[in-house]
């Protein structure tokens, strides 16, 4: 989402029904409290859960 990916782009890099990013994404704005992708990206960039995200993975 973060990327501007679409609803099918998103689901094509998941392997989910494009129905299925729809209902979680919206599942999503309920919990952070936004109303749309914009809000929500915004929000994933003042809590730093954006950055988490795209970090390299550590190894162990």
């Amino acid at each position: 989402m973060a990327e501007g990916c679409s609803n099918q782009e998103i689901a094509n890099r998941l392997f989910l029904s494009t129905g299925t990013v729809k209902s979680y994404s919206s599942r999503l704005f309920d919990k952070i409290g936004v109303r749309d992708r914009t809000q929500a990206v915004l929000h994933s960039l003042k809590t730093g859960l954006a950055a988490k995200l795209s970090a390299p993975a550590r190894k162990t």
